[in-house]
């Protein structure tokens, strides 16, 4: 017989995390279930904060050399991966210089086409030999450091099995920031949101990664909390530019002004987001909140598309039974993205009343994602991540003509733009980029590369069995992020009657 204590419920609560991610698998991609896991797993040099900043992560601080050409990086120290490698200079450099030379991350961090060389100084300090300054590395250091295929990271939490349905993982007892309080999470897809949030309220599930916004209040009860944070992503249509009539600035700015962003924020997102007129985060410590954006404007929008030769009657369909239009076109979307499906029906409804017939087809995510790159669309509806850096901006709107790298596959091509992002994309000097940044703002509303509609929230469902434990300083306040401070929740103190 052992005379080992047995665990208390308390400590039991703590054994495992059980997390439902609704639309959990997104085939031929690294999102859904695999992008919470490696939330929970692997970790960066860096993180951006949510004006824009970033932050020490791996990395604790760093410094500019040789007139902005030279980024120096000191390392924390104490970091080891999953299989006890520690996490030396030269292994980061190593890792770093492999992850440089691979054509698709040089497409998603643009800083990274600046990197000439990437060395160790020491056992702690990182040297990256620039071939111009580049402002934005700090904040593309945020690419993940890993080792191998699954990948082995440094983060809270090691996996121990993937596969389609089902990521598990457990606890790294040498994590240099503290020993996490559960003990295993199990991360689970669902195919709707309704199943998963149904399984969280029968006790199957201790957390969904995703509650729709007409659901808050609802699933919010005695034994479940709904944490609301902003995202840095928003809702657009994006054009496919090289072709009429979205070549036309004109009529990407009427579509602007014929889309009534209050109406939509309310009927979809139940007033849990905030209107977006543009591809840069309005939170952005540059951002000048002072510029006027789009307003509801009908009555212009009809003006802007007479202007541009697109009458009434322009796109009549004789014998088709349609009525007449300006003109019509057709949105592409991915299949069981329910947001976006309601996101497209408010939107189709409201450019209808200027005339536009916007038309659907939607497709699974494997043909969205191979068509898409290809340009084989008139136009898109995406929730795009877009902030907290320019650098979102950077390398989905920066000149498809000069400088195409697979991101810009709308076409979008406008040459101040263009100067404007180079100067932004260059300078540390704090002025000046505040003064490209109004002036970028200014150019976009002018010349908009997209029908901008809106920044989203993001719920996460979490039963009050967890204490959570959520970052208060400028970082993310996603709780997935601080789950490794997670503990039991107090247990209810019940009042005995005298």
């Amino acid at each position: 017989m052992s005379c080992a204590p047995k665990p208390s419920p308390k400590d039991a609560r703590l054994d495992e995390l059980r997390i439902g991610n609704p639309e959990g698998v997104v085939e031929g991609t690294e999102l859904g279930i695999r992008q919470t896991a490696a939330a929970l797993s692997v970790e960066s040099l860096t993180q951006l904060g949510a004006d824009g900043r970033p932050l020490p992560k791996l990395a604790e601080s760093w410094w500019w050399g040789k007139d902005g050409k030279q980024l120096n990086v000191n390392l924390r120290p104490g970091i080891q991966f999953h299989d006890g490698t520690p996490l030396s200079a030269a292994l980061a450099a190593k890792i770093l210089g492999d992850a440089v030379a691979r054509p698709s991350n040089r497409s998603m961090y643009t800083s990274l086409t600046d990197v000439l060389a990437v060395r160790s100084q020491g056992d702690r300090q990182l040297v990256f030999e620039l071939s111009q300054p580049s402002a934005l590395l700090p904040d593309d250091l945020e690419l993940p450091l890993s080792l191998g295929s699954p990948a082995v990271g440094t983060g809270p939490y090691r996996v121990v099995k993937t596969d389609q349905s089902e990521v598990i993982l457990e606890r790294f007892p040498n994590y240099y920031l503290g020993v996490p309080h559960i003990t295993r999470v199990v991360i689970r897809s669902f195919d709707t949101i309704r199943t998963a949030w149904t399984s969280l309220l029968r006790g199957d599930l201790d957390m969904v990664t995703n509650v729709p916004p007409d659901a808050v209040e609802f699933i919010s009860n005695d034994q479940v909390r709904v944490v609301s944070f902003d995202r840095r992503y928003q809702y657009l249509v994006a054009f496919n530019s090289r072709k009429p009539p979205f070549n036309s600035a004109i009529v990407r700015r009427a579509l602007n002004t014929a889309v009534d962003r209050a109406v939509l924020i309310q009927n979809v997102f139940k007033g849990h987001g905030q209107a977006s007129t543009g591809p840069l985060w309005p939170k952005n410590w540059a951002y000048n909140s002072s510029i006027p954006s789009y307003r509801f404007d009908p009555g212009l929008a009809v003006s802007l598309l007479n202007s541009a030769g697109l009458s009434a009657d322009n796109g009549a369909d004789k014998g088709s039974g349609r009525p007449s239009a300006r003109f019509r076109f057709t949105c592409l979307i991915p299949e069981n993205f329910s947001v976006i499906e309601r996101v497209a029906l408010e939107v189709q409804k409201q450019l209808y009343n200027v005339g536009v017939d916007m038309q659907f087809e939607v497709v699974p995510s494997k043909d969205f994602n191979a068509r898409v790159p290809q340009g084989q669309f008139e136009a898109i509806l995406i929730d795009m991540i877009s902030g907290p850096s320019v650098g979102r901006s950077y390398f989905f709107w920066r000149s498809a003509r000069q400088h195409f790298q697979g991101l810009n596959v709308f076409g979008y091509e406008n040459a101040e733009a263009e100067r404007l992002f180079d100067v932004l994309r260059t300078s540390t000097n704090e002025v000046a980029v505040q003064s490209a940044f109004t002036r970028f703002q200014e150019v976009l509303l002018d010349d908009p590369p997209a029908l901008f509609l809106a920044w989203n929230e993001r719920s996460r469902a979490v039963r009050r069995d967890f204490q959570i434990e959520q970052d208060s300083g400028p970082g993310t306040a996603d709780p997935v992020y601080s789950i490794w401070r997670w503990t039991a929740a107090p247990e209810p103190q019940v009042a005995l009657a005298r």
